[in-house]
């Protein structure tokens, strides 16, 4: 990456790794984040039900990891960088209060186009969610 934070497809190797980027779930982030997005599910705020539903706590939305997860991808392709697509899986709840990392690494490179494997996982090392990333990276030129 050069000093403006700018990556550059010809410039990447295959198996380049990713820094690792910490979030952190609050649960007042967590409800504010359901008010956003008009979501009523109780187990996202209401501790007592989501231990009804079977939960040990609230859970963090699949939508707000997935969308931690697509900002992970563009922070880092930088600001000439666009990203194609993205798909993720839920595997496992993420709880609040609790540090998650966001990881990846470099799989494919076809002229602009750069294929990433991306994830989330607890500071045990448990993958939440892992996923696929292609981003548009530009080409520095020659000269």
């Amino acid at each position: 990456m050069n000093a403006a934070g700018q990556l550059y497809a010809n410039e990447l190797e295959l198996g380049a790794v990713l820094p690792v980027v910490l979030r952190h779930a609050s649960r007042v982030q967590l409800f504010l984040y359901s008010a956003a997005t008009w979501n009523p599910h109780r187990i996202h705020y209401d501790v007592d039900y989501a231990r009804f539903e079977g939960h040990p706590d609230v859970i963090v939305h699949g939508p707000l990891q997935g969308a931690w997860l697509s900002q992970y991808v563009t922070e880092w392709a930088g600001p000439a960088g666009r990203m194609r697509s993205l798909q993720w899986q839920n595997r496992a709840s993420a709880l609040p209060e609790q540090d998650y990392e966001f990881h990846g690494r470099v799989t494919a490179i076809e002229g602009e186009f750069v294929t990433l494997e991306v994830w989330e996982q607890d500071r045990a090392g448990m993958v939440l969610m892992p996923g696929v990333a292609v981003v548009q990276l530009p080409l520095r030129s020659e000269g």
